[in-house]
């Protein structure tokens, strides 16, 4: 889980470090090619959300998978303790049984 922890950290430093590199390069372009500043500025309105979007999708269905493994261990945790509740119960069964048997024994000498 922890290794999820630090994929998850190091996916959302490289999507901000993405962001601001792309955000930085349209900007710079827009300072050299003045003529096409608001057309650069326009894309790059366009394009940085969707950089962080399309990140957090990503992030998202690693989310989403983690949840489904943490499900399918707890299914099996519990189903191994109600197994273990019902061996339980038998033993304690058969216990009762031969501590019965153990005191009649005793009584009829």
């Amino acid at each position: 889980m922890l290794k999820g922890i630090n994929k998850k950290f190091r996916l959302d430093v490289y999507i901000t470090f993405i962001g601001t590199l792309v955000s930085v390069l349209f900007i710079v372009s827009s300072y050299i090619w003045e003529d096409y500043a608001i057309k650069i500025l326009s894309i790059l309105v366009i394009v940085l959300p969707t950089i962080y979007i399309i990140g957090n999708l990503i992030i998202r269905g690693i989310l989403d998978r983690e949840l489904k493994e943490l499900e399918q261990n707890y299914e099996e945790g519990l189903f191994d303790v109600d197994e273990g509740i019902e061996d339980m119960k038998l033993e304690i069964e058969m216990l009762e049984k031969e501590n019965r048997k153990m005191r009649n024994s005793k009584q009829h000498n």
